[in-house]
């Protein structure tokens, strides 16, 4: 299979129609139509279902179109990798709901204004990932993580907030145990983290809802079906909030952010740079 393959099988998937993916790629509709025979003979599946409006994977092209996205990704990253060895050039992954931790230590100093950067947002479990593979430098992510096969750097300590509309939540409810009974919005990453401390309080908290984004959690509470437990550095991204927060004094429930890198790996100067700018930051 090559990489034109994947983008032509790709587009057709998210275009719904190999009409409109013809479009799409500016190529005509029988050798778009051909182009994807050729690689179900090639592979000996049936991978789209025809006789539809809109086509329909089968199993073999859900697949396929799962592993195109990695292997198009993979194509564009080794492709600006490459380019990058000509520069100065800094690959950062870092989580979505920290991604404002970056530009505001960078804009308190010129030392790397020559170096040009290449962000990348995930989860700090996808982070890692990145990190492992070669794929980005430097990771900026958040405990709690496996970090037995890393170099962590902490530089951040910052507490959890609760969250909620003013009926919910209010300025006294400064420690976890006054959430008993309390309806909770609790990113999935954090649930062990809280529900086992609730339990060393000697109470079941109330889930009322988990989810993948702390974000997500701060709209959930904006509707007022719980109060939303975060990372307090989220609320940077909301200042005009009509929300109330309170910040958690439970030591427990602190995160540390963390700059993560390849152990046994010499940094070149511009990363060491960056981290001795992030560790300047703690110190300040």
């Amino acid at each position: 299979m090559e990489i034109k393959q994947m983008i032509y099988f790709k587009t057709i998937v998210e275009e719904g129609t190999i009409s409109k993916a013809a479009k799409t790629l500016h190529m005509a509709q029988p050798p778009l139509s051909m182009q994807l025979k050729q690689l179900e003979e090639e592979l000996g599946v049936t991978l789209i279902k025809r006789g539809h409006r809109k086509i329909e994977l089968t199993q073999a092209g859900k697949v396929l179109y799962k592993r195109s996205l990695q292997m198009i990704s993979l194509n564009e990253m080794t492709f600006h990798e490459i380019q990058d060895m000509q520069n100065e050039v800094l690959r950062i992954g870092i989580t979505s709901s920290n991604s404002n931790i970056l530009p505001s230590c960078l804009a308190q100093n010129q030392n790397l204004a020559h170096v040009s950067f290449r962000i990348y947002e995930g989860s700090t479990y996808e982070i890692i990932d990145l990190l492992m593979a070669h794929h980005i430098d430097l990771g900026i992510v958040r405990t709690p993580f496996d970090q037995s096969q890393l170099h962590c750097q902490a530089f951040l300590k910052d507490p959890m907030v609760a969250v909620g509309i003013p009926e919910l939540l209010h300025s006294n409810m400064t420690h976890m145990s006054d959430y008993q009974n309390k309806p909770l919005i609790i990113h999935q990453r954090y649930l062990s983290l809280i529900t086992d401390y609730c339990l060393n309080l000697h109470f079941h908290p109330y889930i009322k809802i988990t989810c993948d984004d702390s974000r997500t959690s701060l709209q959930w509470a904006q509707a007022g079906l719980g109060i939303a437990i975060v990372p307090q550095n989220i609320l940077t991204f909301y200042p005009d909030s009509k929300l109330n927060h309170v910040i958690l004094e439970d030591e427990v429930l602190k995160t540390d952010l963390t700059l993560i890198t390849r152990p046994h790996e010499v940094l070149n100067t511009s990363l060491q740079t960056l981290i001795e700018l992030f560790a300047n930051q703690q110190k300040g």
